[in-house]
C-alpha cells in the first residue's frame, strides 16, 4: 500500500501515514527500513497494515528517497540558504527545505540532519530536511537543567543592562540567552573553557561570560560532571552531555578555587580599528539585493511605493547615516556575525529621527560593502557580544 507522512514526532520516534483512502496508520520508526529512521511530512511511503487492539500499524515501511545524514556546515540567516556536509561532501540547501516545526528561525550551524541529496548541473543540493538534533553547542556541552530561571538569576546577578524584550511566553530574556549561547561558542572555538581535576579526573567547567556585578566582579558559568549521563534520544545514537550546568556566579564563588587557571575572555577581533567606520572609504551598497530579497522587512508605508521610490528613500537614508558617522563616529555600531566583524549603520525611512532597519556594512578590500539589512532586535543580538550597544538609535 502506498500513503504519505502525515506527523512524525522526531525526539520519540513515532507519526502516522496517511494512505490513498485517507485512513491515517500509526508509524514505529523500528518499522522503517534502513539507516535512517525519521520520517518527514508529506514523504512518499511504501507500507503493509497490521491491525491491533488500539488501532491499525504501518510496518515494513519503505521510502521512496535516498537519505543522508549530515551536519550543517554554514548558514546564512540574513540570505537564508547554507551549506550540509555529509559523507565528505557540501550540499547547497534553502532554509524552504527545512521540514517539520523548528523553521526558518531555528536553523544554526553544526545542527544534525537527514536530508535527500539531489543535483543541479554541477552543484549537489539537499532537500526535505529534517533536523534531528538542534542543540546548540552549549546545549552539547551540558545538561542544563532549569535554564529560563538561571538566566533571569543572571540578569538580576549582572551589572543593570536593558535585556530588552522579555519574551511573554517563557519568561526569558531571548538577548540575554543568546548572547550566552554565542559568548559559550566562541570561547569553545577559542579553547578557553577551563577544566578541574579531583584525583586525576576532570570533575569541574567554568568559562567567563564576559558579564560582571554592579561592583565588577567578572561573572562565571560553572559546571560539574554529569553522573550518571542525562538521557538522550537512544534511536537517533545521539550524544550525551558530559556536562551538568550549576549556576552563574562571581570569581569568589568557592567552586573557583578548583581551578589552577582563571576562565579568559572569548576575542572577537584583532585589532580596534575594524570596530571604526572609516569615512574615507566608499560604500557600495548591492540595492538589488537589499530591496528585491528584504522587501519583507521595509515598514509598511514603505512597501507600497515604487521602485523608484525606494529607491530614492534608501539613498536618502544611507547618506543620512553617513553623515551621522562623520559627526559622531559611534553611530557605527560593530556588530559579530559569521565568524567576522562588521557594522551597523541607521537606516531611517520614515522619521529622521527613529531608525527602522540596520544596513549591515562589511570591508572588502579597500571598499565597503552593503549586501543586507536587519530588523533591530536581531541587529542589536549581533551587536551585544561585543559590547552593550549604544541607544542613540539601535533600539529595538
Amino acid at each position: 500500500m502506498k500513503g504519505k507522512v502525515s506527523f512524525f514526532n522526531v525526539q520519540r520516534g513515532f507519526g502516522k501515514i496517511l494512505d490513498d483512502k485517507l485512513e491515517e496508520h500509526f508509524v514505529h520508526f523500528t518499522e522503517v527500513y534502513g539507516n535512517f529512521k525519521v520520517l518527514f511530512e508529506g514523504e512518499e511511503v511504501e507500507f503493509q497494515i497490521k491491525k491491533t487492539s488500539k488501532g491499525s500499524n504501518a510496518i515494513k515501511v519503505k521510502r521512496q528517497e535516498e537519505r543522508l545524514r549530515g551536519k550543517i556546515k554554514s548558514y546564512q540567516m540574513t540570505d537564508g540558504w547554507g551549506f550540509i556536509e555529509a559523507d565528505g561532501k557540501d550540499y547547497w540547501f534553502h532554509h524552504s527545505q527545512v521540514k517539520g516545526q523548528f523553521g526558518f528561525k531555528r536553523i544554526r550551524e553544526n545542527y544534525l540532519v537527514e536530508m535527500t541529496p539531489t543535483k543541479d548541473g554541477k552543484r549537489l543540493n539537499a532537500v526535505n530536511i529534517v533536523c534531528i538534533d538542534t542543540r546548540n553547542a552549549l546545549d552539547k556541552f551540558a545538561y542544563l537543567g532549569n535554564w529560563i530561571d538561571a538566566i533571569i538569576e543572571l540578569s538580576d546577578l549582572a551589572q543593570p543592562e536593558e535585556w530588552d524584550y522579555l519574551d511573554e511566553k517563557t519568561g526569558d530574556y531571548p538577548v540575554l540567552d543568546s548572547y550566552v549561547h554565542q559568548t559559550f561558542i566562541q570561547l569553545q572555538k577559542e579553547d578557553k573553557i577551563e577544566y578541574a581535576e579531583q584525583n586525576g579526573v576532570a570533575t569541574y567547567a567554568a568559562f567567563n561570560t564576559g558579564l560582571v556585578t554592579p561592583k565588577q566582579e567578572e561573572i562565571f558559568a560553572y559546571f560539574e560532571i554529569n553522573r550518571p549521563p542525562s538521557p538522550t534520544y537512544s534511536y537517533l545514537n545521539l550524544d550525551s552531555q558530559k556536562w551538568k550546568f550549576l549556576k552563574f556566579d562571581r570569581e569568589s564563588d568557592r567552586t573557583m578555587t578548583h581551578f589552577i587557571n582563571r576562565p579568559k575572555l572569548a576575542n572577537y577581533f584583532s585589532s580596534p580599528t575594524d570596530l571604526i567606520y572609516d569615512v574615507n572609504r566608499r560604500l557600495i551598497p548591492d540595492f538589488e539585493h537589499i530591496v528585491d530579497d528584504r522587501e519583507d522587512r521595509f515598514p509598511e508605508s514603505f512597501k507600497a511605493l515604487s521602485d523608484d521610490q525606494i529607491m530614492e528613500r534608501l539613498r536618502s537614508a544611507i547618506e543620512s547615516a553617513i553623515k551621522r558617522i562623520k559627526r559622531n563616529y559611534k553611530t557605527a555600531i560593530p556588530q559579530f556575525y559569521n565568524g567576522g566583524i562588521q557594522l551597523l549603520l541607521p537606516l531611517c525611512l520614515e522619521k529622521p529621527e527613529k531608525a527602522d532597519l540596520a544596513l549591515v556594512v562589511a570591508r572588502e578590500n579597500e571598499i565597503y560593502r552593503a549586501n543586507t539589512i536587519l530588523p533591530l532586535d536581531w541587529a542589536y543580538n549581533n551587536a551585544r557580544l561585543l559590547a552593550k550597544p549604544d541607544r542613540e538609535w539601535l533600539n529595538p
